[in-house]
């Protein structure tokens, strides 16, 4: 077993030092503080648990709110940046000093040699030890990309051979300790420790700014899944009117031609009429719960929970330059920022194959202290004593101490290097096309939305008028056709408007509600509070 003893005091002040010193190397900092990923699972939200069993009624912003707390895509995305962050934690990590303990305890090992004898025959000597041994390595980088490493060894062995000539043992205890110091340095070659560190942190923040992206791509995910929920759910609702008043009218029909009022030809029209509204409800129900079933996964919620949605209709004022929503995309939009760092990653891709092909020197050096006890010591010596004459040989010993510096030159190798740079240099080329490219579709993409939100805000005002008028237009067909003054075609054809024009509205209103948070996430700015949504959570319209 290994004792503590084995480690002279001067050693550990040694140990002491170099540690305390070493933390200077680097410049103490984290990465942004995360959540671990057990974190991820996040509790049921306040609407569902006031809910109970009853159906919860969620509006948008709370639908956003629980998605960017349980959904998918959220969960996936924080562990992804969680998982850039433990590596630039690693790679900051990798400047500060570390220490590896190795022990033998024990190592028994017995063999047997053959012994060449000058102008004899060869004898076989039996040779057996027990060691008990500790190293301790105590490393500490350095920011040229080299290494100082004190290390400590010591251990204890007793050794016995059997000799076949004299057919007798020998046996020995002993006892050795050695510190050295050694020193690495490459020289004429890349920093890896620098350049893994600035491709971490080069690769958290690209993962941050594709998390703030998808963040505002969940947004607008569950706006369009919401106001899907919710066009379906109206549509559904309007269905149901709409049966109700064929139903009404059905049974209206039955009794004037029951009174001789009106043609058979009409009344059946009306039992046509009712039931493909009859076959429109089941086909409305339909589209709803499948719209209700995608809303919910989208969002984190289990399928067999009850939920509904609401809006309150009101449509915000969005006062939208072009000019200005360009620039604040060109300025917000994280895709260029995601593009540069891409083009920064390639070109230390590019450093890092050229050099490969370059001269590459390395030194080391180490400096060794050593002390081995006396071997004229009785065989099963005390610990103490063995160690006591260790220490003082190595006061006496002669201390090992060399330089080495090597010089690595690259002659020949058939062209590889050569064409490892140009395929680095493609795909530094292709990253910075990439880039162009990229301006000019989120310029694109700013032009298409801003002319869909005008278009949807005009065809809103025009088609809320347009229901208002085809609703009175209904009310006087219906006291009409009441009054015995026009057919059941001419009342169908009035219901079919109204039916029409509040779906249209309702159609014109989601476009709108979607074209704003479209807006949102294609210039990373909103435009009804006028502010940047890299500063704060992700909103949308209510």
């Amino acid at each position: 077993m290994v004792q503590i003893r084995f480690f002279p005091v001067h050693v550990l002040i040694s140990i002491a030092l170099l540690t305390a010193g070493g933390r200077g190397w680097c410049q103490e900092s984290s990465a942004p503080a995360l959540g671990d990923s057990s974190s991820v699972a996040a509790p049921e939200h306040p609407a569902l648990q006031a809910a109970g069993a009853e159906k919860a009624t969620l509006t948008l912003d709370e639908a956003i709110k629980i998605a960017l707390e349980q959904s998918y895509e959220m969960k996936s995305l924080r562990l992804s940046l969680n998982q850039a962050a433990q590596n630039l934690i690693a790679a900051k990590g990798r400047f500060k000093t570390n220490a590896d303990l190795s022990l033998e305890a024990p190592n028994w090992n017995e063999t047997v040699s053959e012994i060449q004898v000058p102008g004899a025959l060869p004898v076989f000597n039996t040779t057996g030890y027990t060691r008990f041994l500790g190293t301790l390595d105590i490393n500490q980088p350095l920011p040229t990309d080299g290494t100082f490493t004190l290390r400590g060894q010591s251990y204890h062995r007793d050794v016995s051979t059997y000799l076949q000539e004299q057919d007798e043992d020998v046996s020995r205890s002993e006892i050795y300790n050695s510190i050295s110091l050694r020193f690495k340095q490459p020289l004429f070659a890349i920093n890896q420790l620098k350049l893994g560190l600035k491709n971490a942190n080069l690769s958290y923040e690209r993962t941050f700014q594709r998390f703030r992206r998808s963040e505002l791509d969940i947004v607008y995910s569950v706006t369009r899944s919401f106001f899907d929920y919710y066009q379906a759910t109206r549509r559904h609702e309007i269905t149901s009117e709409n049966l109700n008043q064929q139903q009404e009218l059905y049974d209206l029909a039955a009794k004037k031609y029951a009174a001789g009022l009106i043609p058979e030809v009409e009344a059946l029209q009306m039992e046509v009429d009712l039931a493909e509204s009859r076959a429109a409800l089941l086909s409305a129900e339909g589209a709803r719960q499948r719209s209700e079933d995608n809303f919910k996964q989208l969002i984190g919620l289990q399928l067999s929970d009850a939920v509904a949605v609401r809006t309150d209709f009101e449509l915000e004022k969005v006062k939208v330059d072009l000019e200005r929503a360009t620039a604040l995309a060109m300025k917000y939009r994280t895709e260029l920022r995601e593009g540069q760092i891409d083009i920064e990653m390639a070109r230390l891709d590019v450093k890092q194959a050229d050099a490969r092909s370059e001269m590459r020197g390395d030194i080391a050096a180490f400096y060794d202290v050593t002390g081995v006890s006396n071997s004229s010591l009785p065989y099963k010596s005390p610990w103490d004593r063995l160690w006591d004459s260790s220490i003082e040989d190595m006061d006496r010993r002669p201390h090992n101490r060399g330089v080495t510096f090597t010089l690595t030159v690259p002659l020949w190798d058939w062209g590889v290097n050569h064409a490892e740079v140009q395929s680095a240099r493609a795909a530094l080329s292709t990253s910075e096309l990439s880039l162009e490219e990229q301006k000019k579709t989120i310029q694109r993409e700013v032009r298409d939305v801003v002319m869909r939100l005008r278009e949807a805000e005009n065809r809103v005002e025009v088609l809320k008028k347009n229901q208002e008028v085809a609703q009175r237009a209904f009310d006087i067909t219906l006291e009409r056709f009441n009054n015995g003054d026009i057919t059941s075609q001419d009342l169908a054809l009035d219901r079919n408007r109204l039916t029409t024009a509040k779906t249209s509205y309702l159609e014109a209103y989601v476009d709108f509600k979607l074209a704003v948070a479209d807006l949102q996430r294609k210039t990373m700015w909103d435009f009804v509070l006028d502010r940047s949504l890299l500063d704060t959570a992700p909103e949308a319209g209510k």
